[in-house]
């Protein structure tokens, strides 16, 4: 019989989209399925897509569930090798989650980002009768002024000014979504700051989670203890697509998926959970300093974070360190409308990130964020 997939999911590899795969499998929806994997043959897609989904918890009779004729092999630079693939004629619904997610100057963010997520919308968008298309955004897209808390739905306009080239190409994939495809069924999905999984801490990915750690060993960092920030886990992140992807009717367009007033979590907080997890005592002696001020200790990086590049480190904490001193809070009434509950705080899970990271260097998990 001719396999007739219903969905579509790009970025089912990643750490996002793995986590969305690892919730369709638990509610036995995976087989209606097809998964964009850059690989060279289905067999090698397969393999890929398995090592990720271990990484979720997936178990191995789970994993034997999946069927090579639901890997489709392609990426978002040569769209037309595989928009034409039989499979794609039955699909009714698209979670874009495919993305170039460096947060350096990658050459392909732009190309991939917007252009390669454009040529996907235009075509399938011609031979499918879509019900809906999720792009999974970012919550920063919102860009440097915005007001805070940031609103659902909030455009800045085209001179936002934002935070890396990786937001902006975010922005730039919804605005020309929404202007060359004004009927595609387009859900635009905004996570705010993604890191680590409730029950499996950073075994998935150690993504971001190294701001945590990297402001902790230095004992300082531009924003202040007390501050808060807006992070969400990955499996919270899936959850929130799966009910926009499943629920048949949606009030909005566009969604928050953050942690909100409610769950944003402090850096004091968060050294207070990874004591209490770790049995160290809590941070002695931090403080506030300026990125310039950072940077004038150079000299004790190394010993404090490990071998590292000494230049990748200083843009990260330009970037996060100018980040964590806004303060920005990602409304979320519209998704706990929907019946969506409260995200659970960093602060609950983070002593389990910092276990799951012990032995591996934060250089190490910076490469998943500077490709």
């Amino acid at each position: 019989m001719q396999f007739k997939p219903k969905i579509l999911i790009t970025g089912a590899n990643g750490f996002i989209g793995g986590a969305l795969v690892a919730k369709l499998i638990v509610t036995g929806e995976s087989q209606e399925a097809i998964f964009l994997i850059r690989c060279a043959n289905p067999e090698d897609g397969l393999l890929k897509l398995t090592k990720t989904l271990r990484a979720h918890g997936v178990s191995t009779s789970q994993l034997l569930e999946l069927r090579l004729n639901q890997i489709l092999c392609g990426d978002l630079n040569v769209v037309n090798r595989w928009i034409d693939d039989p499979r794609l004629e039955s699909i009714e619904k698209v979670v874009s989650s495919a993305a170039v997610a460096s947060f350096g100057n990658h050459p392909s963010i732009l190309p991939t980002n917007v252009d390669g997520v454009l040529n996907m919308a235009h075509g399938l968008s011609h031979r499918c009768n879509l019900k809906k298309f999720l792009h999974v955004g970012t919550a920063m897209a919102c860009g440097l002024k915005s007001p805070n808390p940031v609103p659902e739905g909030y455009d800045g306009g085209p001179k936002t000014h934002h935070f890396l080239e990786y937001t902006h190409s975010k922005y730039e994939a919804e605005r020309r979504l929404k202007d060359e495809l004004p009927h595609l069924p387009l859900i635009v999905a905004r996570p705010s700051i993604v890191v680590g999984h409730t029950k499996l801490g950073c075994k998935a990915s150690g993504s971001i989670f190294w701001v945590f750690r990297m402001a902790l060993a230095l004992k300082a960092f531009p924003c202040a203890l007390n501050q808060r920030i807006d992070v969400v886990p990955v499996d919270y992140c899936a959850d929130a697509i799966y009910l926009l992807l499943t629920k048949p009717n949606l009030k909005y367009n566009s969604y928050h998926i953050s942690a909100g007033k409610n769950s944003a979590a402090s850096f004091a907080e968060i050294d207070e959970a990874i004591a209490k997890a770790t049995g160290k005592p809590k941070i002695q002696g931090y403080q506030q300093k300026s990125y310039e001020q950072l940077l004038q200790m150079k000299a004790q990086f190394k010993s404090a974070l490990g071998e590292c590049n000494l230049r990748i480190v200083s843009k990260a904490i330009k970037a996060y360190g100018g980040f964590s001193t806004l303060e920005l809070i990602f409304d979320n009434a519209r998704l706990i409308e929907e019946g969506m509950a409260e995200s659970t705080s960093l602060a609950k899970y983070a002593g389990l990130c910092e276990i799951t990271s012990k032995g591996i260097l934060i250089a190490d998990q910076m490469k998943f964020d500077y490709k």
